[in-house]
């Protein structure tokens, strides 16, 4: 049986999404620092630390909701729209991940991203 995981108060479940799953011990996660109502960035990811940032805490929410943590994590993948946000992603996700047993991460430059968005992540973690 495979459950569906959303951040509490997300508006993409309205539109038959959802951010996440559980399917036995893996738990599948997304996140973009989307804002649901305007379908764009949110305003709070002003720099690509922040929307790295928003984007770790929505993954930490979903995991916690599968009961998993970061420390589960045994991949994730990380898309930019652009090369040069690569020093400032990489120095939001050390300075995050500096106590966490896992640093399970694919760095991808992409032509874009949904929404205005600079950074998108997808992570697996193994409920232990």
């Amino acid at each position: 049986m495979t459950t569906f995981l959303n951040e509490p108060g997300s508006e993409i479940a309205a539109y038959g999404l959802s951010s996440g799953a559980i399917a036995g011990d893996l738990v599948f996660a997304a996140a973009m620092a989307l804002d649901g109502e305007t379908m764009r960035r949110q305003a709070e990811a002003a720099s690509v630390e922040d929307e790295t940032r928003i984007c770790i805490d929505q993954l930490k929410e979903l995991f916690g909701q599968a009961g998993c943590g970061l420390e589960d994590i045994v991949k994730i993948n990380c898309y930019l729209s652009d090369d040069s946000y690569r020093a400032e992603f990489w120095k939001t996700y050390d300075e995050v991940f500096a106590d966490v047993d896992s640093h399970e991460v694919r760095l991808t430059q992409v032509v874009g991203i949904a929404c205005g968005c600079r950074v998108e992540l997808d992570a697996i973690a193994v409920r232990r």
